[in-house]
């Protein structure tokens, strides 16, 4: 059916709101889902699978963004090196750390969800407390760079990007606190929390898309362009 007006300006609104939380210190997931289970009158469920869907768009726009850094990762990936480089394991075993993490979070999100209801959005707010005083914390960057990142780097960040599938809590935040507490220079770890969110946010999104039909709506294809724009903007 062809879609209503006011859900195409919802659409475009989450769109808006997704393209500009993911590149801030905050919970693009917990804003967006709690703003759609609201304007929409969505179940937290609902709402989550569709915060997650418009994950794809910023993904996109982080993979453009990060186009030359991708380029010489994938380069890297045809080649099957003997020994890969630093920031491609860091890739790798963030990613799988955090997929580990992340899917049995995402089924208890979803059963609490079931059995709270509206309620389940007080624990969102929480999330979103405690997302906050992490950011209050004051971390002094250390002097390594993507090139000197090790194992452990890889398996924190990764955790706490698995962690981060729970509404409120912001993946970008707590990634980029981790890195810093690691000693990683400030822009790099910029760098590295927006390309470990690429492959397990397109993850996220298939996920989403498989396990909620719903989300596959002509005006959820809309938002995820606003999201891809306003992200590249």
């Amino acid at each position: 059916p062809k879609p209503s007006n006011s859900a195409m300006l919802i659409a475009v609104l989450l769109g808006f709101i997704q393209g500009i939380t993911e590149w801030l210190p905050v919970s693009s997931e917990g804003i967006v889902a709690v703003v759609y289970s609201i304007v929409a009158r969505q179940p937290m469920e609902e709402a989550v699978a569709y915060a997650l869907w418009l994950h794809l768009g910023t993904a996109l726009s982080a993979l453009t963004t990060f186009r030359s850094e991708v380029r010489q990762i994938f380069k890297e990936i045809i080649t099957f090196p003997r020994t890969p480089s630093p920031l491609l394991k860091f890739l790798i075993v963030s990613s799988l750390t955090a997929a580990i993490v992340a899917l049995p979070l995402l089924r208890f999100f979803s059963e609490l969800s079931d059995q709270f209801g509206i309620g389940a959005m007080g624990l969102v707010g929480f999330f979103m407390i405690i997302t906050g005083f992490i950011q209050i914390g004051k971390t002094t960057p250390g002097g390594r760079d993507h090139r000197r990142t090790n194992y452990l780097d890889s398996l924190l960040t990764g955790g706490v990007q698995g962690l981060a599938v729970l509404p409120g809590l912001s993946r970008s935040g707590l990634t980029i606190a981790i890195l810093l507490a690691r000693g990683i220079q400030r822009r790099e770890a910029l760098m590295l929390s927006f390309l470990m969110s690429i492959p397990v946010s397109i993850g996220a999104a298939i996920y989403s898309g498989l396990s909620h039909k719903s989300v596959l709506a002509p005006e959820s294809l809309v938002a995820t362009a606003v999201a891809f724009l306003v992200g590249l903007a």
